[in-house]
């Protein structure tokens, strides 16, 4: 699971439903949780939890996308396998993994080196302490 810290830098609600701005580096996180504990104040510090499943690539994005988090990413390495392609990413939120199929690394012709934007929707996104294994 990828982790990366940040700072609750805003929190709107209406009723039950809660949406968490965040700030990691100079990159802002949407998260929508199911719920919301009291411990998740602005000012808090936290985790951003999600699978490297949950990332989507883009290479030479252009127009308006409906997924919140957008962050530009360079490839540092990649594990290929039959179908599925492991890559480590450097954003200035930190590292994290994306895994995606063989066959879309193929046609969008990603290399170790290369600029992506990852892209993971706000429900996709968990929060936790931050530091909590």
């Amino acid at each position: 699971m990828n982790r990366i810290q940040a700072r609750v830098t805003g929190i709107e609600c209406n009723g039950n439903l809660h949406r968490v701005l965040l700030s990691a580096g100079n990159q802002v996180f949407t998260v929508i949780p199911l719920e919301l504990a009291d411990e998740y104040a602005v000012g808090a510090l936290v985790d951003i939890r999600f699978k490297s499943a949950h990332v989507a690539l883009a290479k030479n994005i252009s127009g308006e996308v409906s997924i919140a988090n957008r962050l530009q990413a360079t490839v540092l390495e990649m594990q290929k396998g039959k179908l599925l392609v492991d890559m480590l990413l450097e954003s200035h939120a930190g590292k994290f993994y994306a895994l995606t199929t063989a066959e879309a690394v193929e046609r969008m012709r990603i290399v170790p080196g290369d600029c992506v934007t990852a892209l993971m929707k706000a429900s996709d996104l968990h929060l936790s302490k931050a530091g909590d294994v």
